[in-house]
């Protein structure tokens, strides 16, 4: 496989400082930066995550994770330094701000430069709005007016010129839905991943993701008030088995 795309929880407790004194998933994001650094080595990433103001981007925006009640201030200063000079750009939701912050916590100062997309958190219906892979990226868009082909569309571009892609799982950062029998995954057994938001999973099955290898690293836990598991997928195209002379 040829690391393509690293699928994080969307969890805030994924940064140092959100959960008070107590660190839980301190494990997960060790692993989170690993595979996040690793990624940065096949092509500069871009964030894929749901937004709760509609589609936009491609498009920089600073981490802030105040819609989940947690103020800059709380986390450290060296998990926000990448931003420190760029205050006056939009913030980004919780989702693509988890994201950028393990991006910064994996890269240093060049996460500054991700662009993000946000995509629908909602469930399309049949027949509107299906995303379709443009031929190019599209104009970023700062209010949310773009569209869920929009997305797929910069995506799809930024993968044509050699980009890597994060995206934040959505809704729960446990069990995927079941998808038995996918041979596109290495994990036995029921579930592939962290499951996706309709959107953010639209705009992957747009780009054609879902022929990739899929790795799954679950991580259980045993803390109150946690999904009984978090887990971090990375997948790619399959690497062409070398021919035989």
């Amino acid at each position: 496989m040829f690391l393509r795309t690293v699928i994080l929880p969307a969890t805030a407790l994924l940064i140092p400082g959100s959960g008070g004194i107590a660190d839980p998933l301190a494990p997960v994001r060790l692993a989170v930066c690993a595979a996040l650094a690793s990624l940065a080595e096949n092509g500069p990433p871009m964030v894929l995550a749901h937004g709760a103001r509609g589609p936009r981007g491609p498009v920089a925006l600073r981490p802030s994770l105040a819609a989940a009640g947690i103020g800059d201030r709380m986390l450290p200063g060296d998990v926000t330094a990448p931003w420190a000079a760029h205050g006056g750009r939009p913030t980004a939701g919780t989702s693509a701000s988890v994201a950028l912050l393990c991006l910064g916590m994996a890269l240093g100062e060049r996460a500054a430069g991700t662009l993000v997309v946000e995509a629908p958190s909602v469930a399309r219906h049949h027949g509107t709005d299906t995303p379709r892979v443009l031929p190019g990226a599209v104009v970023h868009r700062e209010d949310g007016g773009g569209t869920a082909a929009d997305a797929a569309g910069a995506i799809a571009a930024h993968l044509a010129a050699g980009g890597t892609l994060v995206v934040a799982a959505g809704r729960t950062p446990g069990p995927a839905a079941p998808r038995p029998g996918d041979p596109n995954t290495s994990e036995p057994g029921p579930g592939t991943g962290p499951e996706l938001t309709p959107g953010v999973g639209d705009v992957l099955t747009a780009v054609g993701t879902d022929g990739w290898v899929h790795e799954t690293r679950v991580f259980p836990q045993d803390h109150d008030h946690l999904p009984a598991e978090y887990r971090l997928t990375t997948s790619g195209p399959r690497l062409p088995r070398p021919s035989r002379g």
